[in-house]
Formats: structure tokens, C-alpha cells, sequence
């Protein structure tokens, strides 16, 4: 979504919150709409803002914007779990659920996270999206499907927050081709390169600037080598260097 189309949506859904003096919903947001949302609206008075995707584990969540007073709930937010059961034999891919969805005409911002584990998919979406699954999806791809309202114990035992792990590295700076180089083990020009190229996102957005001086908190987006957050621990070694964690996505 444009960057000023995205910044009008939530203009609307501020001017709405503080018309109707109740909380105000979005369709499921990815990362770089949360990280833009909570940039933006962090800076306006007289809201309340929170996002939730229906379990702590999800990553596409639903921004609610709220009067100032106003204590939104995780339980009040319009995202309705599903659970898809297929026989365990079978073993359907995200990309084929998504596929399954599209193909009826859902929008891909009506559907939030799809867990898939042992027989069965936990899907998160919005009201629009359950009632069409509910009623027109019988199979993913080949594979033959059943739907239930809500989530069952099994379906609920395959919602788990993504993997990670912490890095530690150490660098000469923190300016953008030191730290890519670092993560990836590429060389500083090589790093350089991969920046130029357009391979390198700096919180969801495009950076072609080798000097980019980075800081705690960035999410850096690396084609080809993942997704990292440059979560702290910032310290100067005795050799004059930098020591940071990073946390790697898997």
C-alpha cells in the first residue's frame, strides 16, 4: 500500500474513533503497515492504540484505534479463529491455504496467520473471510478439508510464535554495510553491494544507503540471508569495537 494512501486510512480511522467515541478496526496488517502505524500514530494525542492478531503468536495483527479513555480488549477485536482438519497422512502447505482462499476471492488482508500442524490448520480472519471458508472450502489444493468454528486442541497446539535465535557479533560500526557484513559474513564491499542492489530493507522499507547509521530496534530484512532485529546489548569492547545481540528469525 502507498505510503500516503496507508497515512489517509489512518487519519479516517482516527477522525471515525473520536466521532463514534468507540474503538474503530482495520483489516490484518504485515509488518511494515504495523511499524508504520505505530510510527504514525504514536505521535497523534487523544487515541488509544493497540494491535492484536488474535494469539500472541501471530505476526499479521489487526490495528485498533480508540478514544483516549478507552481500554480496548483482545476479546473485542472482529477476528474469528477457524480450524481446517485434513487427514494427517496429507501435508498442505501455507501457500496452498492462501491459494485455496484467493481463488474464492478473499483479500489477502481479510486472512491473518495460518498454523498448520498435525491434521489440521489454525486460520485467523476476519468475520467476511470465516463465512466464505465456512461455506465454499472443501479442499486445499487436492487435499480435502473440513472447517470448524474456533480452534480445537490440535489446532490450537500448532499455533507457536516463530523461532529465533540471539547473535552476537562484533563490528567496527553501526553503519549499515559493517552490520550487514557482519550478519551475513560477506565482506564490507560485498555488503555494499547487496545494499545498492535494493536487497537490503531498513523497518519494512527499502535502504540503498551503505552509511545508514542503525540503532536498537531496527529490523533489518536481508534477501537472501533472513530477518534480523538488532534487539540491544550495545557495548564498546576494550579494542575500541562494537558488540550487539541479534536476534535472528528462523
Amino acid at each position: 500500500m502507498e505510503a500516503e494512501t496507508f497515512s489517509a486510512r489512518l487519519e479516517d480511522m482516527c477522525v471515525l474513533a473520536e466521532k463514534r467515541g468507540r474503538p474503530v478496526y482495520s483489516a490484518f496488517l504485515n509488518d511494515r503497515e504495523q511499524y508504520e502505524a505505530e510510527r504514525l500514530l504514536g505521535k497523534r494525542h487523544g487515541i488509544t492504540v493497540m494491535l492484536w492478531g488474535g494469539d500472541e503468536a501471530c505476526l499479521r495483527r489487526v490495528l485498533c484505534v480508540a478514544p483516549e479513555d478507552f481500554a480496548p480488549e483482545r476479546e473485542d477485536f472482529p477476528i474469528y479463529p477457524l480450524t481446517l482438519k485434513f487427514r494427517k497422512a496429507d501435508k498442505p502447505e501455507h501457500r496452498d491455504f492462501l491459494g485455496a482462499f484467493m481463488g474464492l476471492g478473499i483479500e489477502r488482508e481479510t486472512v491473518g496467520d495460518i498454523f498448520i500442524g498435525d491434521g489440521c490448520a489454525a486460520v485467523f480472519c476476519t468475520k467476511t473471510a470465516r463465512d466464505m471458508i465456512t461455506d465454499c472450502i472443501t479442499a486445499v489444493g487436492r487435499i480435502g478439508v473440513s472447517v470448524e468454528d474456533g480452534l480445537t486442541d490440535n489446532a490450537r497446539s500448532a499455533v507457536k510464535p516463530a523461532e529465533f535465535r540471539d547473535i552476537t557479533i562484533n563490528t567496527a560500526s553501526l553503519r549499515a554495510d559493517c552490520i550487514v557484513g557482519r550478519i551475513t559474513g560477506l565482506s564490507r564491499e560485498k555488503s555494499a553491494e547487496l545494499i545498492r542492489s535494493g536487497s537490503f530493507m531498513l523497518n519494512y522499507s527499502e535502504c540503498c544507503n551503505i552509511s545508514r547509521t542503525l540503532s536498537e530496534g531496527d529490523v533489518l530484512t536481508i534477501r537472501g540471508h533472513g530477518k534480523y532485529v538488532l534487539t540491544g546489548d550495545i557495548a564498546e569492547t576494550k579494542k575500541g569495537r562494537i558488540r550487539m545481540t541479534v536476534k535472528k528469525y528462523s
